[in-house]
């Protein structure tokens, strides 16, 4: 029902999002003025409450516009939808790249390319994450985060070993995994792992297999290498010495089973950080840079941007908007949120990489697959997700697995055309 239900909602979204971007109607605009813009964002932490509600009183002391925060808590892209149906859409938005190619080709988008200052200042993989196939751009990155390795440096002293013990390629890492839990006490996991296609698709072109063809099609079957490397997450599994927090420990996140000690090692993104330093501050660790797979340096980056909606009344508030944010103000709302900033040259005057807990995050900025690669991306990744699940329950192989992640993906697709 999970599949469906999903299924359905980016059906939706995309006949939705089809129908507002054809509409050619100004029903998004804010009928307050150019002194007044409306800013749509979901619910956050405390610290990037704080953060925006101060950053974005600094843009309006020092340019005199206003900015109406809308807090959606529930299900953002829907009722984002449902706002642009109903010609009420926000003058500026939060977006993130993982659904930006639909909203860009259904056309409600505003083309801000040449309207952002200094853009050869950003990381490139992040920026160019909001552009369509010529190049133009869509919305602009306020933020991001990538996958790095946490290594709990009191468990692997326990077992004997330390730090410059973990090795830093995969199959070699699934080695030593497999060799530290034969030393560590029961309920203890040497290595936790999520399943998702969101977790692996770096791995997987890594492994010679880019599941989203040209044609935007579902393509997990062509290389035996991505069969290879989705095997030994099933092998590890099997073994004892890979497990999921939630099935295999009882724990809701890896950062809750790192941070008790019931996990030596996970690949996580910067986001666990503050839980550890807060909630876990007895912990010692260090972050090492994610695995190489098949001698490739690999992480995944998810990011979000700042969109402003095609047919804002506003446009010229909303764009002085979005580069204060992304610009001027991008420090202040680093510092306080603790969110990596997308621009190099703040990252440098933030000092990011002289952070030894950070820097991997910050390196990985440059070579990280973006959690985005076309309008068939959501599709394809809940097939995935739902048979790799089946592959590690053991009720399907691998290759039975992913030959009917790929069948059910291009169906869907199909359906949906």
């Amino acid at each position: 029902m999970r599949k469906i239900a999903v299924s359905f909602t980016i059906f939706m979204l995309v006949i939705f999002l089809a129908a507002c971007g054809s509409s050619g109607e100004g029903g998004g605009a804010s009928e307050s003025g150019e002194d007044s813009i409306t800013l749509a964002v979901w619910g956050s932490s405390p610290a990037e409450s704080e953060a925006l509600e101060e950053t974005v009183t600094s843009f309006e002391e020092a340019k005199g516009i206003d900015v109406q925060i809308e807090v959606i808590q529930d299900n953002f892209q829907d009722a984002l939808t449902a706002r642009f149906a109903a010609d009420n859409a926000p003058d500026v938005f939060y977006l993130e790249s993982y659904v930006a190619p639909s909203f860009i080709e259904s056309g409600v988008l505003a083309d801000i390319s040449g309207d952002i200052n200094n853009q050869e200042d950003f990381y490139q993989p992040q920026i160019d994450a909001f552009k369509d196939d010529e190049g133009n751009l869509f919305a602009v990155p306020k933020d991001y985060s990538t996958l790095a390795m946490y290594v709990n440096e009191d468990m692997l002293n326990e077992a004997g070993y330390s730090v410059e013990d973990v090795p830093n390629e995969w199959d070699e890492l699934l080695q030593f995994s497999e060799e530290l839990q034969s030393n560590l006490d029961d309920g203890q996991a040497s290595m936790i792992f999520d399943s998702t296609m969101a977790r692996h698709l770096s791995g997987l072109l890594a492994s010679g297999l880019d599941p989203v063809t040209e044609d935007n099609q579902a393509d997990f079957t062509s290389s035996n290498e991505a069969n290879e490397y989705l095997q030994s997450i099933v092998d590890g599994q099997d073994a004892g010495y890979l497990k999921n927090p939630k099935i295999d420990l009882g724990i809701d996140s890896a950062g809750a089973a790192f941070g008790t000690n019931q996990a030596a090692i996970m690949i996580e993104g910067n986001w666990v950080i503050s839980a550890l330093n807060q909630n876990y501050s007895d912990v010692s660790y260090e972050v090492l840079s994610a695995p190489t797979i098949n001698g490739e340096e690999q992480s995944i980056s998810f990011n979000v941007g700042y969109a402003i909606s095609k047919d804002t009344a506003n446009k010229d508030a909303s764009v002085e908007f979005v580069n204060y944010m992304t610009g001027e103000g991008l420090q202040q709302w680093s510092e306080i949120s603790g969110t990596l900033p997308p621009r190099e040259s703040v990252a440098e005057e933030m000092n990011l990489t002289e952070n030894e807990n950070i820097a991997p995050h910050v390196n990985a900025a440059e070579y990280a697959t973006v959690w985005s690669s076309g309008v068939n991306l959501p599709t394809i990744a809940t097939s995935f997700d739902n048979y790799f699940s089946a592959a590690l329950n053991g009720d399907m192989t691998v290759e039975e697995a992913m030959q009917a992640a790929e069948d059910e993906a291009n169906a869907e697709i199909e359906r949906q055309q």
